[in-house]
């Protein structure tokens, strides 16, 4: 039987996207007969206070070791939650059986363990790579390209890499972005995250209770649905907001995250009547929170291009909204958007363009539903959940091989 142990800081009960996608993919891996083990932190998405270190959740064994919870929108607090959970989760992984390990890159200093495991006890591990650092850290600003932080970073990132078994990345773009740190280069697999299609499907807005009760049945939404973070260009959607104010044009926000209070104080501050804000919703109101987008919008801060996927985008399009993507040339998401022409690019920062793109479906109902159409299409063509999990499987059955062969070597 195949086995393996995720190390992340996010995982069930918790709703942000990472922590959604890992616990569908430990479930997914049970049922398909693989030994799931889960190393993670106490919940900081999710408020349902301290929960058991230890609980089994549809077959799949949850440890969860202690860090802080301070503040995550606090660079201070998040830097001590970072640390914290790396440190225990480090002491967990090295008394626990030697299993292989699959780890996300967040938080930053997490995949550090693989690595570290390798070296001391040839345990194997998988390397998920959902942000590239120190890139992301540059791009915005928080480190400079020659410092000495970076460059460490850089060889701890060879390091990483270099030890790994499988680097998994999450797109062809990203692909490029990692392939300097990577030495064997058919280590590096695409693995797109993805959507459950049948959770998240198209529903008509008459049939939707959830969109009836924000009174938005009868109304244009464009919705913003997830992590509201740092480097999302949001504030070019408040401000298209306000040129759109006096449109039957609601834009709603779901979500929580460290530009949230800065979106909401614009929107007091233009006194928009327009722009809406909800909490992160259940898990079970999904399919009803985001088929009240009939556009949704997806967004980086500039530079970011290929260094991170926003996994937003694969709940839209299994959604059946039309996407406008406010980032630059060279991502995924644009990609995708012009091959299946299910949505608009737009640079960040381009109110105008934004307000261009919003009223051109607006005006055009049949635009707006050929989008629509075309961007359930390319969900259901490429990003369902059973097609990224069967890749997941054969990359888990793949580094248990090499577990067996290795044992039988030393005998």
């Amino acid at each position: 039987m195949p086995a393996i142990t995720i190390v992340s800081q996010y995982f069930y009960p918790e709703v942000a996207a990472t922590g959604q996608l890992l616990t569908e993919l430990a479930v997914e891996l049970k049922k398909r007969g693989c030994e799931v083990r889960v190393i993670t932190g106490q919940p900081s998405y999710a408020r349902r206070g301290k929960l058991p270190k230890k609980e089994v959740y549809k077959g799949v064994e949850i440890r969860r070791v202690w860090n802080t919870s301070l503040n995550k929108n606090r660079k201070i607090g998040r830097i001590l939650n970072y640390i914290t959970f790396v440190t225990s989760a480090l002491l967990a992984v090295l008394f626990s059986r030697k299993t292989p390990l699959l780890i996300v890159s967040n938080p930053p200093f997490l995949p550090v363990i693989g690595a570290a495991m390798k070296t001391l006890r040839g345990q194997r591990y998988v390397f998920l790579v959902h942000d590239v650092y120190p890139e992301i850290a540059v791009k915005l600003g928080y480190l400079k390209e020659d410092s000495i932080i970076s460059k460490l970073w850089r060889k701890t990132n060879k390091w990483v890499c270099g030890c790994a078994d499988v680097v998994i990345v999450l797109g062809e773009r990203m692909k490029e972005r990692v392939r300097g740190y990577v030495g064997k280069q058919e280590k590096l697999r695409v693995i797109h995250n993805w959507a459950d299609g049948n959770f998240i499907k198209p529903l008509k807005k008459s049939d939707n209770d959830f969109c009836k009760k924000l009174g938005l049945e009868d109304k244009l939404v464009v919705l913003y649905s997830g992590n509201i973070g740092l480097f999302h260009d949001l504030e070019t959607v408040i401000k298209a907001a306000k040129k759109l104010e006096n449109e039957d044009i609601v834009f709603l926000f779901i979500g929580e995250g460290g530009k949230k209070e800065k979106l909401k104080k614009m929107t007091e501050e233009l006194e928009l009547k327009n722009v809406l804000f909800l909490p992160y919703q259940p898990y079970e109101k999904l399919p009803y929170s985001l088929t009240c987008g009939d556009i949704s919008i997806v967004s980086l801060e500039r530079g970011v291009e290929g260094l991170a996927v926003p996994s937003k985008l694969y709940a839209y399009l299994a959604a059946g909204s039309a996407v406008i993507a406010l980032v630059g040339q060279g991502s995924e998401v644009c990609d995708i958007i012009e091959e299946y022409k299910c949505g608009f690019r737009v640079e960040q920062g381009d109110v105008e363009g934004l307000v261009k793109a919003i009223a051109a479906l607006k005006e055009d109902e049949k635009l707006l539903e050929e989008m629509k159409a075309n961007a359930r299409r390319c969900f259901e063509e490429n990003f369902e959940k059973e097609m990224a999990v069967d890749k997941y499987y054969k990359v888990v059955a793949g580094v248990n091989k090499l577990n067996v062969s290795e044992r039988r070597k030393r005998r």
